[in-house]
């Protein structure tokens, strides 16, 4: 995959979820997601203790797509730290 950047932010339950999305290169058009889970205001682009790749073999057909699974991917990191 190639480098990711751009990365969208969202605060879930006390922690930041971070989300870049890239086109695979499979030279198809689908897009996969990086998330990374973090402390509120830690860089995105620093390694955080959780992320993850899709890891979930989605093909995504668009960046908003693959934006919003990747949120979702996150959320559930989330909910299982309070678990």
């Amino acid at each position: 995959m190639e480098d990711q950047e751009n990365w969208s932010t969202e605060l879930y339950k006390g922690m930041d979820v971070h989300v870049t999305v890239l086109r695979r290169q499979d030279g198809g058009h689908h897009w996969d997601y990086t998330v990374r889970v973090s402390e509120p205001g830690a860089d995105a682009s620093a390694e955080s203790e959780l992320a993850a790749e899709s890891g979930d073999d989605g093909d995504y057909a668009s960046a908003e797509e693959a934006r919003a699974a990747g949120f979702a991917r996150g959320y559930a990191l989330v909910d299982r730290l309070g678990e």
